[in-house]
């Protein structure tokens, strides 16, 4: 991608009210600390990520992947990304990464009534499992590496099967609806029709919607004559037919009164039956 290229989709996404950061700083990223019981903690030197220099803090900060399952309760599963401030001081509640006696973990931090800290895991399901850690029995070799400060979540990517499952309703849908709207408006227009010709702009006006084919004048009789089977003029498919003519037998945007079979009062009457029907049909598109 080209700078031009780049500035020019930021501009973009400013103009649609989003607030674009350029990850152009380096932090490094650390696999991985143990969201479990304690393990060693990731070789060094970590791998090295880019961020947004904005949202960095003052402090130094580094990102750590983490493996296992202890913070599933805070929304934190084997396999996430963490960011936190190196060496900052943990207050009750934040998730702290936390070395000693060689080993690395990440955890809740906890002070108690008696003064005494504790590295506590969530996830209630496995209480059994995973351990409430006293920091005090580890006095010294305790290393408090920093404050988790967001939790980096990788975006899910759906299933194409699930989508065309989902579309493929939509569509089911949108057709059955679509039918039900077109006997509405055939319903809504039908006092317009004086005469059973004029059935013939309506049925135009289906044509240019897509919701008759050209030359199914038999198909558009019946379907007229059981919306509206009570109407005084119902069509004919061989005068349907007949009119379809001269600028008649195109769109109905692109019909000409000195190109028509009918001319004057005749013509606009067809002319305002046909953008009628094309009226309550547009809302389906």
């Amino acid at each position: 991608m080209t700078e031009e290229e780049l500035k020019k989709i930021l501009t973009l996404l400013e103009t649609a009210g989003w607030q674009p950061q350029l990850c152009d700083t380096p932090i490094p990223i650390y696999e991985s600390v143990h969201a479990g019981n304690p393990v060693e903690p990731g070789q060094i030197p970590p791998d090295m990520v880019l961020m947004p220099k904005a949202f960095l803090r003052a402090c130094p900060e580094s990102m750590v992947k983490v493996s296992g399952n202890s913070m599933v309760d805070v929304g934190i599963e084997d396999g996430d990304v963490v960011r936190m401030t190196i060496g900052a001081m943990p207050h009750d509640g934040d998730i702290v990464v936390v070395a000693f006696d060689g080993d690395c973990t990440v955890k809740s931090y906890y002070v108690d009534d008696d003064g005494s800290r504790w590295l506590v895991p969530q996830n209630n399901a496995e209480k059994e499992k995973y351990k409430v850690i006293r920091l005090d029995e580890h006095t010294d070799n305790v290393y408090l590496c920093g404050v988790v400060t967001e939790l980096m979540k990788p975006l899910p990517r759906v299933q194409g099967r699930k989508m065309r499952r989902l579309v493929n309703e939509a569509k089911a849908q949108i057709a059955e609806v679509s039918q039900q709207q077109v006997e509405q408006a055939i319903a809504e227009v039908a006092p317009m029709v004086k005469n059973g010709r004029q059935w013939y702009a309506v049925f135009r006006a289906m044509v240019d919607q897509k919701k008759m084919g050209k030359m199914d004048y038999e198909g558009f009789c019946t379907l007229i004559k059981w919306v509206v089977s009570n109407h005084n003029h119902l069509p004919n498919a061989e005068q349907m037919q007949r009119l379809a003519v001269q600028s008649f037998a195109k769109p109905v945007t692109q019909w000409d009164e000195n190109d028509a079979p009918v001319t004057n009062k005749p013509f606009y009457d067809y002319q305002r039956i046909a953008e009628k029907m094309l009226d309550l049909l547009t809302p389906m598109h």
